[in-house]
């Protein structure tokens, strides 16, 4: 029963054709019954009944089999799709870090005073990024206590000094660092201060002994740059800009509250300033 379920068209076909048969051999009155006659009919239409069958199966069994081959073909497909998107993804990634080494070597070239680029390639998590590890050192020409340098969209800012050069790699202190002092001018009135890291975990710098006098021609947003006085720094870097002052009445000096140019979250790749 399952196989006449299976192959409906087929077995009804032998079964007409075998009912039809029949029915013509006796629907002439005249005509004569011979059983040998009659028996090859019937093989006959038994045959063309299987093979009807059979046809059916075997176009069933192909079916199938194309099926199966289109699902392959298709699943091949899609991993390819997913391959060549993954390729495309690479490229892209590599085209923007292209650009962006591009854009450091112009800034490398652009600056004013000798440097070697390098790429951050650690911090100190445990301290707040107490220090910042480059890839550049000794064999580079980096020595300790040089100027570490960013440039950060197109504006450049002072990040710290060398501690610790190795041949390989080099141990840098941020500017908000405690034991960082940064003799320090503004940009536009020309009056002198000493900048100071407010500890590490602070994302500002101080700078104190500013003459008091000197409170009229100070305004917030101005910029603080180094001096080069008797400094590892060389004159001129941007530092950061004013966010507050503090002018205490019985106090000979101001205390300004300095916002760095460099944004160290993300920071990656900085400048060495060489000894000239």
């Amino acid at each position: 029963m399952e196989f006449v379920r299976r192959h409906k068209s087929g077995t009804a076909y032998a079964a007409l054709t075998l009912v039809c048969t029949v029915l013509l051999s006796f629907s002439n009155s005249s005509a004569v019954i011979r059983p040998h006659e009659l028996g090859v009919s019937l093989v006959a239409t038994l045959q063309s009944a299987l093979h009807a069958v059979g046809s059916s199966v075997t176009n069933t069994v192909n079916s199938v089999r194309e099926l199966g081959e289109l699902r392959r073909d298709y699943d091949l497909l899609l991993e390819r799709v997913a391959h060549y998107e993954t390729i495309e993804q690479d490229v892209h990634a590599l085209q923007v870090e292209i650009d962006r080494l591009n854009q450091v070597l112009g800034f490398s070239e652009n600056l004013r005073y000798r440097n070697v680029p390098a790429r951050v390639v650690g911090k100190d998590p445990g301290n707040l990024f107490s220090t910042i590890t480059i890839n550049r050192g000794t064999r580079d020409g980096v020595r300790q206590k040089m100027a570490v340098v960013a440039v950060q969209e197109g504006r450049q800012g002072l990040v710290g000094r060398v501690q610790t050069a190795g041949r390989n790699s080099s141990q840098v202190v941020p500017i908000f660092d405690g034991s960082n002092f940064v003799a320090a001018r503004f940009e536009r009135s020309r009056h002198e201060g000493l900048v100071q890291g407010a500890g590490i975990g602070s994302n500002y710098v101080l700078m104190r002994y500013v003459d008091t006098q000197a409170r009229n021609e100070i305004q917030y947003g101005d910029v603080v740059i180094t001096s080069g006085m008797a400094s590892v720094y060389p004159a001129g870097i941007p530092i950061g800009v004013i966010e507050a002052i503090q002018a205490r009445p019985y106090e000979t000096s101001l205390e300004l509250l300095v916002q760095p140019m460099v944004d160290f979250s993300r920071l990656e790749h900085v400048f060495v300033v060489l000894a000239e």
